[in-house]
């Protein structure tokens, strides 16, 4: 319970300073308008991820793999003085080991989720020239199960951690003028076109982790974790556990208002209570359609 409590405390504690950071001065627009005026988007992708993972409580064993199944899905709420972005991911494949026989063929069936939410505030003064800072608190939920069928009576484990903590962001729009060239014996007439370049480092600062003491079969999950959490299976606190995440997007804007987003994103997390040590590294490629709610023009 105390857990909830620090993480809710946090939360406010995060959330109101970062909105004394916002307020501006000289706009004399309502609230209403402001929140008109601002661009919103559904985003929507799929890719390729590759995922690297360590469970001591049920291998010392490194495993990893490529993610077929890798899929992306938002809202965006966006202007030159807040972002606010929803963001959900799932990604679902097969880790294997390089102890691999004729015999024996060690491999998990691995299942990773992930929620975010954060807002941003653009930081006054400017540091930058041409690129615009943001920086504002961040709730993120994160689950990773894995299934190895080898083990019989361990085959399933997974850990749980939920955080609030700290996200900056940066963002440099830029834009190439018309142009018409030849490739070849092809004649390219090409359009102008803007684009914007973004790069987001988020780490969770208070965590609250759930993972099981000890693995379980897959049909049966252990009745004492399934009838009450107890201590033994709930950690956290600051930085525990370790994670840390990477996402760098590159937006194509379209005449319609619409977008185009090419992202990699990269996640790390550790995780060492001194007894059944985790960790896993995950490398996301995506391809995303970006559609427009609202009309005007995209800032």
């Amino acid at each position: 319970m105390k857990y909830y409590f620090l993480l809710g405390f946090s939360l406010l504690i995060i959330t109101f300073g970062f909105s004394q950071q916002s307020k501006e001065t000289g706009d004399k627009k309502s609230a209403r308008e402001v929140r008109k005026a601002r661009d919103k988007y559904l985003t929507m992708g799929t890719g390729l991820s590759w995922v690297k993972a360590i469970d001591n409580a049920t291998s010392p064993l490194l495993y990893k793999g490529m993610q077929i199944g890798n899929f992306n899905l938002g809202h965006l709420v966006h202007s030159q003085e807040r972002i606010k972005h929803t963001d959900v991911e799932f990604n679902f494949g097969w880790l294997k080991t390089r102890t691999e026989t004729p015999w024996y063929d060690p491999r998990n069936t691995s299942y990773r989720i992930v929620i975010r939410h954060n807002i941003l505030y653009r930081m006054k003064p400017e540091i930058f020239q041409k690129v615009r800072w943001y920086l504002g608190p961040e709730f993120n939920i994160n689950g990773h199960f894995r299934v190895n069928y080898k083990y019989g009576n361990s085959a399933l484990n997974f850990d749980n951690y939920n955080g609030v903590g700290i996200a900056t962001h940066f963002e440099f729009p830029f834009s190439y003028t018309s142009r018409s060239f030849k490739l070849w014996f092809i004649k390219i007439n090409r359009r102008d076109r803007n684009l914007r370049l973004s790069w987001q480092l988020s780490t969770p600062v208070l965590s609250f982790m759930l993972r099981p003491t000890y693995v379980t079969i897959t049909n049966f999950i252990d009745p004492e974790l399934q009838s009450a959490i107890t201590a033994d299976h709930v950690d956290g606190g600051f930085f525990v556990p370790f994670n840390l995440r990477s996402e760098t997007n590159l937006y194509y804007l379209l005449q319609n208002g619409n977008m185009l987003r090419l992202g990699y994103t990269w996640n790390f997390y550790h995780h060492d209570p001194g007894y059944n040590k985790v960790q896993s590294a995950y490398h996301g490629l995506f391809f995303s359609f970006v559609f427009k709610f609202n009309k005007g023009e995209v800032k």
